[in-house]
Parts: C-alpha cells; sequence; structure tokens
C-alpha cells in the first residue's frame, strides 16, 4: 500500500542523519567479491533493501543514510568530486537534473541493467549525449480525484470545474503544495506548459470567482481533513492521499482520461544513479538485481509504492495507480522538476497577489 506522498518522501529523507561507512547498518555479513558505498533514504527504505541485499552474496555494501533533505547532500557531492566515496546514489527528479548537468553519472545500459528493459522508458532520465543516467525503482503520481458520494455529478472534463453546481466544493492547494502541479494541468490543457502558466492563472482567476473554491489547503493534511469531512469533495492529490480516502469513501480516480479533458497525470519517480569513477560494475550488478521483478516488488512492499518494474506483483489496492508503457505513453505528463522548483517563491507572491483577493 503506498504510503508516502511526496511531501512525506522529503520529510522522510530530511529526517534521516547522513552516516559515515562505519554505519550501524554497516557492511553485509557475508564477506562478497565486490563492495560499495551506497546511499539510501532511512527508515523503510533502508530495511527494504537490507532484505534484498541479504539475498545474495556477490556485492557487499556500506550503507548510508541521506541528511537535510533529497538536495542537500548534492553540495557535499560537489565538494568532494572527483572522490565522492560514494558508487551508488538513491535519488529522485530534481537530483537527475544536477547529476546531468555535473556530468556525475556513469551511463547505464541494458548490458550493465538488463532489468532496465522492465521500466518504462518515460521514467529514464538521460544526458544531452542520450545517455540513461539512472535506475527507476519506485513511481508515485498526482491527478484529479472526488467523492462520489458528496459531488453533484460526474466530473468528465477541467471545465467542469466552473459548475456552478460545485458552489464551495472544490479544495485546492497553493503552489508550494505539490509543485504546483495542477496548475501545470491547466496550463497543458490550454494551450501553455510549466514555463508557460498564464493560462493557468486566467482559468484560477475566473474559477475563484465562481465560488467553487470552499478550501484553499496549505498542507496534504489540509487535504485529507477538507474531502474526509466533506466540507469539499474534488482535489488534486497524490497517490498516497488518495489510499488514505479511499479506505472510507467511494472515490473517482481522474488518473486515466484522454488528454482533451484537461485532466492529466504527473508521475515522479525515486531510485538509483551509479557516479563515475567508483566501482561502478559492482554497483550496476546490485542495482539489476534489486529491480528484477521480485525484488523490486519486495522493495515496495516496504516502502508502499508502485513498482518501477511492469514485471513486479502490485496489490489489487494499487493498481489503479500504476501505468504501463502505454498508458505512460497517454495519460502522463513528466515536467521539469528542476524548474518547478526554482519558480516556487515567486508563484507563492503571484497567488497572493492575483488569487487570494478573489476568493
Amino acid at each position: 500500500m503506498f504510503k508516502m506522498s511526496r511531501r512525506q518522501f522529503a520529510k522522510s529523507a530530511a529526517s534521516a542523519a547522513l552516516l559515515s561507512t562505519a554505519s550501524p547498518f554497516g557492511a553485509s555479513r557475508v564477506l562478497a567479491a565486490d563492495t560499495i558505498t551506497a546511499v539510501e533514504w532511512g527508515g523503510r527504505w533502508v530495511e527494504g533493501m537490507q532484505a534484498i541485499a541479504a539475498k545474495q552474496s556477490d556485492v557487499s555494501i556500506n550503507w548510508q543514510r541521506h541528511a537535510g533533505g533529497a538536495m542537500v547532500i548534492m553540495s557535499m557531492i560537489k565538494a568532494k568530486w572527483p572522490k565522492p566515496g560514494i558508487d551508488l546514489f538513491a535519488g529522485w527528479d530534481p537530483n537527475w537534473t544536477m547529476i546531468v548537468e555535473e556530468g556525475w553519472a556513469e551511463p547505464v545500459t541494458l548490458e550493465n541493467v538488463p532489468n532496465l528493459a522492465d521500466v518504462p522508458q518515460k521514467l529514464l532520465v538521460k544526458d544531452s549525449a542520450g545517455n540513461i543516467i539512472n535506475i527507476p525503482r519506485t513511481i508515485a503520481s498526482a491527478f484529479w480525484v472526488y467523492r462520489k458520494d458528496a459531488t453533484p455529478f460526474e466530473i468528465t472534463k477541467i471545465d467542469d470545474l466552473l459548475d456552478p453546481r460545485l458552489k464551495g466544493k472544490i479544495c485546492w492547494s497553493v503552489p508550494s503544495l505539490g509543485s504546483n502541479l495542477r496548475m501545470v494541468g491547466l496550463a497543458l490543457h490550454k494551450g501553455g506548459d510549466e514555463r508557460n502558466l498564464e493560462p493557468a492563472w486566467e482559468f484560477v482567476k475566473e474559477l475563484a470567482r465562481t465560488g467553487n473554491i470552499g478550501r484553499v489547503a496549505n498542507s496534504n493534511e489540509d487535504v485529507l481533513t477538507s474531502i474526509s469531512t466533506g466540507e469539499t469533495s474534488i482535489t488534486f492529490a497524490s497517490t498516497n492521499e488518495v489510499l488514505n480516502l479511499s479506505r472510507n469513501f467511494d472515490l473517482a480516480y481522474l488518473n486515466k482520461m484522454d488528454k482533451e479533458t484537461g485532466f492529466r497525470s504527473f508521475v515522479y519517480n525515486e531510485g538509483w544513479c551509479a557516479f563515475k569513477g567508483g566501482n561502478t560494475k559492482a554497483a550496476f550488478k546490485f542495482a539489476n538485481f534489486a529491480l528484477s521483478p521480485e525484488n523490486n516488488a519486495l522493495l515496495n512492499e516496504y516502502t508502499g509504492g508502485i513498482p518501477a518494474n511492469v514485471k513486479a506483483e502490485i496489490s489489487e489496492q494499487i493498481k489503479p495507480f500504476a501505468f504501463n508503457s502505454e498508458e505512460m505513453d497517454r495519460y502522463v505528463y513528466i515536467p521539469d522538476w528542476s524548474y518547478l522548483s526554482e519558480q516556487q517563491s515567486e508563484w507563492m507572491k503571484r497567488w497572493e497577489q492575483e488569487i487570494v483577493p478573489l476568493l
């Protein structure tokens, strides 16, 4: 069961301490032919990876954990480069952008990671030369959803949000929550994208004037509370939030809707990168082992995520949120995560100046 939203994902990383190679997790107890140092998320992530590592004896692993969030360690790596002392690095979309810019990644191929063939191509990040630099492990998504029992009619297109029958029914989040993806989706439908949100701003102004926004959420908890209490019934949320709500309510998922409807799903992934100059052969060997259908499913049982390997088994509860390769191309948009991060402050200022007075 998926339990970790993007916000929780970053929070989990921030709460862990970066350990030295003398980590209490230490190296694998079995003496292996090769040893690598791997930076991992704390909690259930490292527990899951330890369980997988225990199933093999070819690669011994010195485990380290992230500290201060996913991007904090990047400055440490840059300061130590070209000898960061890391062979395998656990990161996610914003990390890959910087890693590509710095040229730190050892190219990934199907020869050194054969199981990558079972990962949707849309999840793969490439450098300017076309080399793959990431090895996805876990997928999460964000999309529109509504309570069937508390919404007066079936929502089939994004313009339905303007319908007067939805007075006070929409829970809308501030731009700093969830990377402003809901507005990126609006922009895509109206002819823009994340670098041109003008069509989205105009739509949200019109929406604010209708009075259909019944709650402005400043946190994931705000979203859950508002939908759960019935204050509102329609929102844009992460897989984690949707799963929490689905335990008590019959929900309509708008995550696999044709582009013409205006509803788009956004997928972000977490995985590995092997750094140049280290024991890359052993790093790739272990990464490939862990990416097998069985092991990728095991990791995501620990973390509550969606396996990146399309051959991995997933629970019935998770299946509605999983995308195969065809569905990824049809329903999913992968934004420029680095650009989204850079714009958060500016978007918040504009929200307060242009939208708040209309609510």
